[in-house]
């Protein structure tokens, strides 16, 4: 055994065993449960010491007391660690002081700069044991309460001690947060105002998220009747009105961005001016300075999160009244479970959710693979950033570094301002030096206002138009796959690109690119400016950035670690529990089975928290070794920099671990996210289907005369048709009065025929011509809108009643009247309200108006508003409206003279009215005549009519 380390002696001692409250929160509740039944008109003394009768509150006082040990824990390390903050900034204050020849104690330089590193570390260590605690004791209250409240997880943040040292300003300190107290009402309206916009873009969302489950569940009818174009322009329809959502939101948050960055320099500016004018006597010192600038900059998290806290205590609230009134019912069961997850899952946008996501992380990276030009990070941002426009991207980097830029100046100059003040020999000098110099403060805050504001505007700008780039290549690259593609992959991953991973790519990709960028450039602004102060500091920054990349390849390589831990966990969570019906006697062994998932998972999260938070031990270790050198440095050359420029080096030493921990973690989201660009890449660089309206010009009219010939057809075998081995039959002019019939022992042969016409598969040898001209010559959408097919199932699409029969209003509203009139359904549809308006919803809702027969019906309209000249009949269903069928063959006997109608069918009696019946077996047209003859002489078609009246015996 080695030898142990004192962190981990450490971990050991504020660490806690999680794998047991899970286990004792049930016996808790249940006991919690009989006291308020015995009590229950009873007074209690308070929440934290007695059994409340509030609703929701039974089950907080639980949760209390089944994670006491571990919630007092995580507020101690809470005020430990803003103590130990605080105490840093007055240990590089004592520093300062000592720089300017009034040291607070008689210790020398070499003590402060390790009282800086021990301080420092101390931090480090209390942040460590603080996130990690307190992460832990989230997920086990997620398993104790077997994933019912699923809501985010509380953060250390909102503990934070908010105690103001003094720092010799007087009155003037409470200026700062007077100003701050001031802006809450403003981010509370305009934080209101976000979150009413994000419910409405919910409901916008919902609906495109409907039409694209539409479009791709129905993807087979949409492509046999070449309606893609309209379900396209339908769909980016809809998201132009989410995008038009987007942009406004975009504007709104911008506020928040400019709140990030604008109200700290706001803030001390304000106190700072008030200080040296309430009193011409009262001069700037750099320990000021700095103070004020680290203080407030401390306090930015803290007044960004006070104006939320209301809406948080109310949604925790309602979430635990719900929960509990849930907890205590009598039948619970697991469809109950999941309808209350649903319900109370906070959705400011759609999330998936990590356990019911059925994508496992084997399934991507089988996808990404399919791209190898855009394998990596590269080729994803450089795809990304093609779409967001070079012209966006150069602008916004340009106002990113302008703001940079300008928070240097401001900075520098208010401790320039410190140095010279000192040298001001008369009062009316400081007061044009004073004067002057808020003056210039004054127009820099401006100057970075606007900054950052064309910065948010270039950034709206640019993710719009990549996120708009981007669906209409997915959209159009979805569409123009084979049929073969869509029927073997499964549609819940085409629409989890379609919906998580383009709101991914919308709101989530630029920000963090943005964030990226800023932490970047304010990493690089630091490392340049104390190197200028302290040149020596130059010499440490090879090895600091060898160990900062370091740490940053292994956070990276931990969380891809993690993600596929937890997706490989959640495909077989979401395996187990689709194995088992739920029933009431398997009810105890569905609870054990969950039981036992909800501590694997524990233990999954535990060991990840684990591992991460190690890395971001190792990153404050090297920002602490940073800050001693460069505190070593500067009171080693106290003697020769002016205390304004050590100050503002400590500065900027001092503020640069939170950029650090920003572009560690943003690295690794950037990272994870870029992988939805490439899995759009994988789907526009698959094979697609013929071109649409390509190929050569069909003749003027075709088809006229709807002859139809095959010629030593073949195909191979696919997912969605048989093999066919020298197909060959021809249908002639005159042989269209009662249609030829089809039959075959398999519908999976009437339908190859069905995706032979239709080109869903293309011939592998041998043509099909119609009129005499080879359909593979002609664009698909050519020959499709030229054929017509009345399905077994008929599908109607959402809408309305006019856009399922004439989507691209080719026909008039009298014309349609009098094809409704033709085919007996004029009067159906002026029962309707709106009449042809009626709207529609999907096929897979059932349309009490429309019987089965009557759909069929409808797409007998299509074809006859079409002027078909090719129709294919499929048998009806057994249990599908007979009066409705009779009317259908003797409509298109009647009105269809002229068209060659194929009548496809299993049943050999259905089609015995034909002219001729052809027969297939095996990929093999065996037989084709009339039905008469080939009853005489046929041996498969009188074997299959045998069998069929055997069958209705």
């Amino acid at each position: 055994m080695g030898r142990r380390t004192l962190l981990q002696h450490l971990t050991d001692l504020w660490g806690d065993d999680h794998s047991l409250h899970h286990l004792d929160f049930e016996q808790k509740w249940k006991k919690q449960q009989r006291n308020y039944e015995k009590n229950v008109g009873s007074e209690t003394e308070g929440l934290l010491f007695s059994s409340p009768s509030s609703p929701g509150l039974s089950l907080l006082y639980t949760l209390w007391v089944t994670f006491r040990p571990s919630l007092l824990k995580v507020i101690l390390l809470r005020l430990s660690a803003d103590l130990l903050s605080i105490f840093g900034l007055f240990t590089l204050r004592w520093a300062l002081l000592f720089c300017e020849k009034q040291p607070v104690f008689e210790w020398a330089g070499y003590v402060y700069a390790l009282v800086i590193l021990g301080s420092a570390f101390c931090y480090t260590v209390s942040q460590h044991l603080l996130e990690r605690l307190s992460r832990k004791t989230a997920a086990s209250a997620y398993a104790a309460l077997s994933g019912v409240l699923y809501r985010q997880p509380p953060t250390s943040d909102t503990l934070r001690c908010t105690a103001v040292p003094d720092i010799e300003l007087g009155p003037a300190l409470l200026v700062g947060p007077a100003l701050l107290l001031f802006l809450t009402p403003v981010h509370f309206s305009l934080e209101r105002r976000i979150r009413l916009l994000q419910c409405s873009q919910v409901t916008i969302r919902k609906a495109s998220e409907n039409l694209i489950k539409e479009m791709l569940h129905e993807i087979k009818a949409l492509k046999l009747l070449a309606w893609e174009v309209f379900f396209q322009y339908r769909v980016a329809e809809a998201w132009e009105r989410e995008l038009e959502a987007l942009q406004v939101l975009g504007y709104l948050t911008s506020f928040s961005m400019l709140s990030r960055v604008c109200i700290p320099y706001l803030v001390c500016l304000s106190s700072l001016g008030a200080f040296v004018l309430m009193d011409d006597g009262n001069v700037l010192t750099p320990s000021q300075v700095f103070m004020c600038l680290c203080l407030f900059r401390l306090l930015l998290p803290l007044f960004l999160k006070l104006h939320t806290l209301s809406t948080l205590l109310k949604q925790t609230k309602q979430s635990l009244c719900r929960l509990e009134e849930f907890l205590i019912s009598e039948k619970m069961d697991i469809k109950n479970c999941h309808s209350h997850l649903s319900q109370d899952s906070p959705s400011r946008f759609p999330q998936h959710c990590g356990r019911c996501n059925n994508k496992n992380h084997h399934e991507t990276e089988r996808e990404l693979k399919q791209l190898p030009a855009y394998k990596g990070i590269g080729g994803a941002l450089g795809q990304y950033l093609r779409a967001f426009g070079f012209h966006w991207a150069i602008l916004t980097m340009l106002a990113q570094l302008g703001v940079c830029i300008v928070c240097v100046a401001q900075d520098g100059l208010l401790f320039v301002w410190t140095a010279e003040a000192k040298e001001v020999q008369g009062l009316e000098e400081w007061k044009e030096l004073r004067n002057s110099r808020l003056s210039v403060c004054t127009l820099l805050g401006l100057l970075q206002a606007l900054l950052m504001c064309w910065a948010a505007y270039c950034l709206n700008c640019g993710s719009l138009r990549a996120s708009q780039s981007l669906q209409c290549e997915l959209l159009s690259s979805v569409l123009h796959l084979p049929l073969s593609v869509h029927l073997t992959t499964d549609p819940p991953h085409l629409l989890h690109t379609f919906t998580q991973n383009m709101y991914v790519i919308e709101e989530q990709l630029p920000e963090q690119l943005h964030t990226w960028g800023s932490c970047l450039l304010q990493i690089m602004a630091s490392i340049l400016l104390i190197s200028y102060i302290i040149p020596v500091f130059s010499l440490a920054l090879c090895p600091l950035t060898f160990l900062f990349l370091t740490v940053l390849s292994h956070y990276s390589s931990i969380q891809k670690h993690v993600r596929h831990t937890s997706s490989v966990f959640s495909a077989v969570c979401v395996k187990e529990h689709s194995r088992h019906p739920v029933s009431p006697h398997m009810h105890e062994e569905l609870c054990l089975n969950h039981s036992l998932q909800d501590s694997q998972n524990l233990q999954v999260q535990n060991k990840s928290i684990d591992m991460e938070r190690w890395a971001l031990l190792r990153l404050d270790i090297v920002y602490a070794i940073s800050l001693f050198l460069i505190s070593l440095a500067l009171l080693d050359s106290a003697d020769s920099l002016d205390a304004g420029i050590i100050a503002l080096a400590l500065v900027y030493g001092f503020n640069v671990r939170e950029a650090m921990h920003q572009f560690t973690a943003t690295s690794a989201e950037t990272v994870k996210n870029a992988q939805m660009v490439q899995r759009i890449c994988v789907y526009s660089k698959l094979e697609k289907e013929a071109e649409w309206t390509g190929g050569c010009r069909a003749p003027p009219g075709w088809p006229q005369k709807g002859e139809l010939e095959f010629i030593h057809y073949g195909t191979e075998e696919g997912a969605i048709s048989p093999a066919f081995r020298g197909l060959s039959f021809g249908i002639c002019k005159g042989e269209k009065v009662k249609g030829v019939g089809v039959v075959s022992r398999e519908k999976a042969e009437t339908d190859g025929l069905i995706s032979c016409l239709f080109r869903a598969v293309e011939a592998s040898c041998g043509a099909v011509l119609i009129d005499g001209v080879n359909i593979a010559s002609v664009g698909l959408h050519t020959l499709r809108s030229h054929l017509h097919l009345i399905p077994q199932v008929p599908v109607l699409f959402s809408g309305t009643l006019r856009a399922n029969m004439d989507p691209f209003a080719r026909c008039s509203d009298a014309q349609v009247w009098q094809v409704l009139e033709l085919c007996q359904l004029k009067e159906k549809a002026q029962q309707l309200q709106g009449q042809l308006l009626h709207p529609i919803q999907s096929s897979s809702t059932t349309h009490s108006f429309l019987s089965s027969g009557q759909k069929r019906l409808l797409c007998l309209v299509r074809a006859l508003l079409g002027k078909a000249r090719l129709l294919l009949v499929e048998e009806a269903l057994l249990l599908g409206d007979s009066e409705s069928e009779h009317l259908l063959q003797q409509l298109v006997l009647t009105l269809l003279p002229e068209c060659t109608v194929l009548w496809l069918s299993q049943n050999p009696n259905s089609v015995m009215l034909t002219d001729r019946v052809l027969v297939l077996d095996a990929g093999h047209a065996v037989e084709f005549d009339s039905p008469s003859i080939l009853i005489q002489q046929g041996t498969l078609f009188r074997q299959l009519l045998q069998e069929s009246q055997r069958g209705n015996v």
